[in-house]
């Protein structure tokens, strides 16, 4: 059997900034500026306040920052905060196989024990890097099936790659780096049941916390399976239906090149679950080409890949959380106010009179002509019918966002302003993005931290 765990392992010990490709830290720079947007977009949402009173009331020591929140606590609970307010709006990066958020899972540790041992910022752009490549290969070992039967790859598999981040930065040695994803292993979760909820959200600072902890567990000489990723009960076994997992898949090519620069790794442009995204990109391309009004529209049919009724489980939103994961809504909401962004996800504007109305008109069905799942982010079809008999018809083959269709350096940095705006103002944004992608210049991470620690 292959030695997935060991292989795993060594990659993590043994891959340095310096061999990295610069294309790569380049790329992996405007996912943790896209990242921390999200963060910063996140940071006035109910569930912010909740996560804080939570953390405040745990009493812990007060070394690491939870970002925009004007507190520190322990750098597991600092993960676990900042991970589950950046993931809150289901605004940053998504990765195709994996079916994973990964940065949201993957950054916060770096943040929070990068501050905890004053790593500087090569290192931490290193074990970033590290954990990201970690969720996207075992990611594409496990899934289709791991998905199918319902677990959330954010929470889980970002478990596996929360506790490389953090055996990376905490110097573990190769037995203990293996202890660290056998205990991660065992802590790894997520329901896909829990999506339009806070929960949802919660999947992505649990996994991130989880890592740091198996880590600093290991670093202690606690122990787990040193195989627990390839052996008979062990990760791939278990979180798979009938053994339908593929070991080569995970170790082939291992860094080599790394997943964020190829396939690659895809930028939101939307605040909404992916599997809208191509839809909606077909929606406003027919709004655009025929000017077409939501009072003319008698329904409109969306082809979709056959996992996303799966994961848009709410066909019948009532709250903003439940919109960002209903085709209907979302179709609804552009057809309706011609374009969407955060304040479409609000519990006010999903239960509209026009928009529930409309909402009953949107018929999703599940097309092979969209892709297989071996395609880089599925496309769509869609077909809108006016009342007056007319149809207007569109293919989507691959969204704006998507490794295929990439959002510019440009744009991702306009993105991230936007978000940063909420809380900043443009000269302290300005000197952010600065900082970000100058990040392998600072001396210590708790520069950048600072910076975004706002209350």
């Amino acid at each position: 059997m292959i030695q997935v765990t060991h292989t795993i392992a060594q990659f993590i010990c043994n891959t340095k900034y310096e061999n990295i490709p610069h294309e790569v830290i380049e790329m992996g720079k405007l996912h943790i500026l896209d990242t921390m947007g999200a963060l910063f977009a996140g940071s006035r949402e109910k569930i912010t306040g909740i996560v804080k009173e939570y953390i405040q009331a745990l009493g812990c020591r007060e070394e690491c920052t939870l970002i925009t929140q004007g507190i520190k606590t322990s750098a597991q609970y600092a993960a676990f905060g900042n991970g589950t307010i950046a993931h809150v709006l289901d605004f940053d990066d998504y990765e195709w196989p994996s079916m994973a958020h990964s940065s949201v899972t993957v950054l916060p540790a770096v943040l929070a024990l990068g501050e905890k041992i004053r790593g500087n910022g090569k290192v931490c752009i290193e074990a970033y890097l590290v954990g990201m490549e970690v969720i996207s290969r075992i990611g594409c070992g496990v899934n289709p099936s791991h998905y199918d039967k319902g677990w959330h790859s954010t929470g889980t598999l970002g478990s596996l790659g929360a506790a490389a981040v953090s055996a990376k930065l905490l110097k573990c040695d190769l037995e203990k780096v293996k202890m660290a994803l056998g205990i991660a292993s065992s802590m790894s979760s997520g329901l896909r049941g829990n999506f339009g909820t806070m929960t949802k959200a919660f999947h992505a600072g649990h996994a991130s916390k989880s890592g740091i902890e198996s880590a600093m567990l290991a670093l202690l000489g606690f122990t787990a399976d040193k195989t627990i990723l390839e052996r008979e009960l062990g990760f791939c076994s278990i979180f798979t239906d009938n053994h339908a997992f593929d070991l080569e898949k995970i170790v082939q090519n291992l860094g080599n090149p790394f997943s964020i620069l190829s396939p690659g790794i895809g930028i939101k442009l939307y605040p909404s679950c992916a599997a809208t995204h191509s839809v909606l990109d077909g929606v406003f391309c027919l709004i655009k080409q025929h000017d077409i009004d939501a009072e003319e529209v008698d329904h409109v049919e969306c082809g979709i890949f056959y996992l996303y009724p799966k994961m848009l489980i709410h066909s019948e939103p009532k709250t903003g959380l439940e919109g960002k994961f209903s085709l209907e809504y979302c179709v609804a909401a552009a057809l309706i106010d011609r374009e969407i962004n955060l304040g479409k996800f609000t519990d006010e504007r999903v239960n509209r009179q026009d928009v529930q109305a409309l909402i009953k008109r949107v018929k999703p069905f599940v097309t092979r002509d969209v892709g297989d799942i071996g395609t880089h982010y599925p496309g769509a079809t869609v077909k809108i019918h006016l009342k007056n008999g007319t149809s207007y018809f569109t293919k989507v083959e691959a969204r704006k966002g998507s490794p295929s269709n990439p959002l510019s350096r440009e744009e991702v940095i306009e993105k991230f302003m936007r978000n940063a705006s909420i809380l900043f103002d443009k000269h302290q944004v300005e000197e952010m993005v600065e900082k970000v992608m100058r990040m392998e210049n600072l001396k210590a991470i708790g520069d950048l931290v600072r910076d975004f620690a706002r209350d």
